[in-house]
């Protein structure tokens, strides 16, 4: 006998579900251009591809207006170096979009950022000093590993890749180190925005590494404001 829901109404029920939204790639360098980018922008397209976002990718400093920044949820700097956007009105556009609440992702040498903008070093969080020869088989520390950009990572995770140095410490919460003297990931409130970033991202195979990709993901989640943002200091 087929049931009867004398109970439920005639509108269809909503199905909840992830949020979707809007990055913003940043490639634009003025120093040395690492040749992982294509890669890290093709690994992010293929993450919004299974994880149903939005991504728009641009080398263009003009995009940086109050307009065009509105759109996003998160702008990614993917390996920007030396000075990325010049103009006084692009940056004040950028700062603006920070303060109504939006999102930053530096990954990599997005930390190597020369000329007199210390409001974007103070949202990175620290600026790149160094890095050991060549490149290493470490260990990385996974310090907090509740956020959705360590959650699946081991401890220690094993992973190759070019090791940072930084100028001073982060004022943020360290995601993940090398050891107490070298952080390489963290995230902070800044300025009434989120800030994220993550010092690996050095090589090609990275965006090609399972686990990489997760903790990328995971850091775009929380970049974007779709995933727990517990980072005081």
């Amino acid at each position: 006998m087929l049931a009867i829901c004398t109970a439920c109404g005639s509108e269809p029920v909503a199905q909840t579900g992830p949020k979707p939204f809007r990055v913003l790639v940043f490639t634009k360098t003025t120093g040395y251009r690492h040749d992982s980018i294509p890669s890290g922008v093709a690994a992010i397209k293929r993450l919004a591809a299974r994880h149903s976002f939005s991504v728009d990718t641009t080398a263009d400093a003009g995009r940086f207006t109050t307009r065009s920044l509105e759109r996003y949820d998160a702008v990614v700097f993917l390996s920007t170096t030396g000075t990325p956007i010049k103009s006084g009105k692009q940056r004040s556009a950028f700062v603006s979009y920070i303060r109504r609440g939006g999102g930053y992702l530096g990954i990599h040498a997005a930390s190597d950022t020369r000329g007199d903008w210390p409001w974007y070093e103070r949202l990175v969080g620290a600026r790149f000093k160094r890095h050991d020869p060549g490149l290493s088989s470490r260990g990385v520390e996974i310090l907090d590993p509740g956020t959705a950009a360590t959650r699946t990572l081991p401890n220690p995770w094993v992973r190759t890749d070019e090791w940072y140095e930084f100028r001073s410490a982060p004022a943020a919460h360290v995601l993940a180190a090398l050891d107490q003297t070298r952080p390489l990931a963290w995230c902070h409130r800044y300025d009434g925005g989120r800030s994220v970033y993550t010092a690996m991202g050095h090589t090609k195979e990275s965006y090609a590494e399972p686990r990489f990709l997760a903790h990328l993901l995971g850091a775009l989640e929380m970049a974007a404001g779709r995933a727990r943002f517990d980072c005081a200091d």
